[in-house]
């Protein structure tokens, strides 16, 4: 991800579904040319920049399911409550003040 702004604009384009297998590719590639093995990071022992394939895919399989699941939950939520608005208004008799608004 490299900076906070393009991790949070990656994890978007991911939970909106919108070129995540784009953004999967990088991350299974995982030697030179793409990355160097052998590039140093300042304060700490790891050396390299390529990662890990095997946990990349885990990640973003395991965080394509949870916000899919989570966005889904949300789409059905709010249908289901104008639904329930709906239906209620639906229900409801007319009384005098509606029937002043009509002829007015």
């Amino acid at each position: 991800f490299e900076t906070f702004g393009n991790s949070i604009i990656c994890l978007f384009e991911i939970t909106t579904s919108a070129g995540w297998d784009g953004l999967l590719n990088p991350i299974l590639n995982s030697g030179p040319p793409d990355c160097d093995p052998h590039a140093e990071n300042p304060g700490t022992a790891v050396r390299g920049n390529c990662g890990n394939p095997s946990m990349g895919i885990m990640f973003f399989c395991s965080y394509i399911i949870i916000s899919f699941l989570i966005v889904v939950n949300m789409y059905i939520a709010i249908i289901l409550e104008n639904f329930n608005v709906a239906t209620e208004e639906s229900s409801e008799p007319l009384c005098e003040d509606d029937f002043e608004m009509f002829y007015e």
